[in-house]
């Protein structure tokens, strides 16, 4: 199961990311996903998330098929010109993959290695007329391909403590819905109002929507994320909660459970951020009663 299939069903799907290793040993990444399977509805492979390198997502999502797991891969634009995105999404797409989330990537200032250069060839929205140009028969210009692709399409959009940025995210919806793009993955956030506004323009747009949700691990976290330019800043309430929690990391897991809670009726699912976290993701889906 996958995007597609929780959309087409009726109930709250849960999927987890899992980032590929950060070097060439794989044992870790696959055993932290079989650890998980039957107990999430998905696996979303990601591509140098937050600006980290690591492995491409393609090799690992091989491997997992090859385990039975059909995971969704996510590529980027950031370190991509047309060329090589439209490459690696025929290549994806020769290894199995069938669902795909595209994003933009943030600055790789930002990540492990600070000074790497973005190819900002493509933002979003030509960056799925690449998607759906391939799905049709044809590259980004107009030339006729030897067999043709059908993915599933998704976009990962950002979302900001700044509502006038959301608002815009917003408004995008119909373009996305006209450039194919089937389900929305959103940035991690703890604010509801985030959910409600962009819930909404999704189920007006017939856009699939997804909320992400990052792991709390402790009150310094907190404060970085809410440090962190434009991101939406944790709100107040679970602060004081983890401050007071004798036990950090399990107040964590309880806070994203009860949000996943309350956000049920504004997405069609979640997607989990383990960063870091993944060994905790079993324990996680207990509390869920996985």
């Amino acid at each position: 199961m996958g995007f597609a299939d929780a959309i087409a069903g009726n109930g709250f799907a849960l999927l987890a990311e899992v980032d590929p290793p950060k070097g060439a040993d794989t044992t870790e990444f696959i055993d932290t996903v079989l650890s998980i399977r039957g107990r999430v509805d998905g696996v979303v492979v990601t591509d140098s998330a937050y600006g980290v390198m690591r492995m491409t997502p393609l090799a690992p999502a091989r491997l997992l098929m090859d385990r039975n797991v059909s995971p969704a891969v996510v590529l980027g634009t950031r370190d991509r010109n047309r060329h090589s995105f439209q490459g690696d999404l025929l290549g994806a797409w020769a290894l199995g993959v069938r669902e795909v989330v595209i994003r933009e990537g943030g600055d790789p200032d930002h990540g492990d290695q600070p000074g790497a250069k973005s190819a900002r060839d493509l933002d979003l929205e030509s960056a799925l007329h690449c998607v759906t140009s391939l799905n049709s028969g044809k590259d980004a210009a107009g030339e006729p391909l030897q067999g043709h692709t059908d993915f599933v399409v998704g976009a990962a959009l950002d979302v900001s403590d700044d509502d006038g940025f959301n608002r815009q995210v917003a408004d995008a919806m119909p373009m996305l819905a006209e450039r194919g793009v089937r389900f929305a993955v959103l940035g991690p956030t703890y604010d509801m109002k985030i959910l409600e506004l962009l819930a909404d323009a999704a189920k007006k747009a017939n856009v699939a929507l997804f909320c992400s949700v990052m792991l709390l691990k402790s009150v310094s976290m907190i404060r970085y994320l809410d440090s962190l330019p434009g991101a939406p800043n944790i709100p107040a309430d679970y602060l004081a909660r983890m401050r007071k929690a004798p036990v950090k990391q399990q107040a964590g897991l309880e806070i994203a459970a009860e949000f996943l809670a309350k956000a049920g009726d504004k997405c069609q699912g979640a997607v989990l951020h383990g960063l870091g976290w993944g060994a905790r993701l079993p324990e996680f889906l207990t509390l869920l009663g996985r």
